[in-house]
């Protein structure tokens, strides 16, 4: 706290502009009555704690109020009010000038900084100004009740803080045994609702081989899976194998419909020249014909027998005409049958070369689907095993409601290690407490010692003033 040196009021009730500069030590203000010495106090008061509010005390006549405040370590606060501001300004040697607006009814706290004299705060209906006072006020603390004075004593020697330590440690303490009531009734329903569950070890090693179980029966499902697909593999290349044997069946004669075909085509051709030689013997018979009107027409012999001759030599030839005519059609009728033949193996023709590659690779595909057959009849061997394992376990039904009943019972399980944790953790806090307790017990007997024999010291007690005598002293 600093020393107020110098005061000055301007448009401040009855003070134009006075300045009042104080002496170290005690200061006297004398005069007659009205002549504002009581004024002086309230610019100081309105200066510093921003009391008396309102703007009553500005002089008649003028537009403002000013009071300056200066102290003896060099900072300077200034309380002005006009009809449009409102502020304090503060000023320190060698730093920029601050100033407060817009603080409403109470004092900034940088003010109270600067002057470092604030009210001291009884409880929450009372505060002391230790510092200044009005002028009817009387003796300091006099004029109060005596709970105010005790208050106000407590304050000034620190009591306070026993009496909070004192308060907040009922409080604690009240508190403390609550929530370890609470914790014990919650300790004791948790064990309850824990007996039900003591058996939970054993039930958890029944979890767990029931969880192997079901892995097992799970890979087991899946290699009959894999079995099932083999199988079906199987019976699909079987059924290509019986098509591919088929359809070899069919084009096994394929050599000598090809040979046939061959024979036919040179049966066309004889055909062919069978047709133009009987054109060719229609040509000649018709010839001899003419031939034959000739003879009749001329009667030379000579000519005669060469013509004779001539019609010897085609009547021969007509003969073998006939042969070839009857070749021809014997001819014709086989390649009708051949073509009959060919008409009920027409899909033959269509197999061309690439058919032929892809036949061969379907006959290699056939040794590996013997091979293959080799291992599925070794699959199904495992599979009858698997079978009759299967057989031995209980049904799929009863697995899929002893697992649910499992998770149920994992569920809980996750449950009452929660509760356990919780129950752990309650039993630290109560310990704790407990503890915390113990402590502030012994703290709280060794302030009331302290306090005991700080009194004794003293001698006199704070709340009444009135000295303790000896027998007390003793008790």
């Amino acid at each position: 706290m600093a020393n107020i040196h110098s005061v000055r009021l301007e448009n401040f009730q009855s003070h134009l502009d006075t300045y009042l500069e104080f002496d170290a030590g005690l200061n006297v203000l004398v005069g007659q009555s009205d002549s504002g010495k009581t004024a002086i106090l309230r610019g100081i008061r309105w200066a510093l704690y921003n009391q008396p509010r309102g703007s009553d005390f500005i002089r008649v006549g003028a537009d403002f109020v000013r009071v300056t405040v200066s102290f003896d370590h060099g900072t300077t606060i200034i309380r002005e009010r006009t009809s449009s501001k409102n502020r304090y300004t503060i000023q320190k040697n060698g730093e920029e000038d601050l100033i407060l607006e817009g603080f409403g009814i109470h004092v900034p706290e940088e003010v109270l900084e600067a002057h470092g004299m604030g009210a001291m705060r009884i409880d929450h209906d009372h505060e002391l100004m230790l510092h200044l006072s009005q002028q009817l006020d009387g003796p300091f603390l006099l004029e109060q009740t005596n709970t105010v004075r005790a208050k106000a004593l407590g304050r000034i020697s620190g009591a306070h803080f026993l009496d909070m330590a004192i308060r907040d440690t009922s409080k604690d303490l009240a508190q403390l045994r609550q929530q370890l009531k609470q914790e014990e009734q919650l300790i004791e329903k948790l064990e309850g609702e824990l007996e039900p569950y003591q058996s939970l070890p054993a039930m958890k090693e029944r979890l767990d081989q029931t969880e192997q179980g079901v892995q097992t029966i799970k890979a087991k499902l899946q290699k009959k899976e894999q079995l099932e697909q083999l199988r079906q593999q199987q019976q699909r290349l079987q059924l290509e194998q019986e098509t591919i044997s088929k359809r070899l069946e069919l084009v096994k004669p394929a050599d000598q419909w090809q040979q046939a075909w061959q024979m036919l085509s040179g049966s066309r051709q004889q055909l062919v020249q069978f047709q133009h030689l009987q054109a060719r013997w229609e040509e000649v018979r018709k010839a001899s014909e003419v031939c034959r009107l000739w003879i009749e027409k001329t009667a030379e012999v000579r000519q005669a027998g060469e013509k004779h001759s001539i019609v010897l030599a085609q009547v021969e030839r007509l003969h073998s005409l006939k042969k070839i005519a009857q070749l021809f059609q014997r001819l014709r009728q086989e390649e009708e049958q051949a073509l009959r033949k060919i008409k009920q193996t027409a899909f033959s023709s269509e197999v061309d070369e690439a058919t032929m590659e892809r036949i061969a690779g379907r006959q290699q595909r056939l040794a590996q689907l013997q091979r293959l057959r080799q291992q599925v009849t070794a699959y199904e061997m495992q599979q009858k095993k698997l079978t009759e394992l299967l057989d031995t376990l209980p049904q799929l039904d009863s697995m899929i409601e002893r697992q649910a009943a499992i998770a149920e019972w994992h569920t809980k399980l996750e449950q009452l290690k929660q509760l356990h944790g919780r129950l752990k953790e309650c039993s630290e806090r109560i310990k704790e407490g407990r503890r915390f307790i113990a402590s502030q017990q012994a703290e709280e007997e060794q302030a009331e010692e302290r306090w005991r024999q700080r009194l004794l010291e003293i001698g006199t007690c704070p709340t009444c003033g009135q000295s303790i005598c000896g027998h007390t002293k003793s008790e």
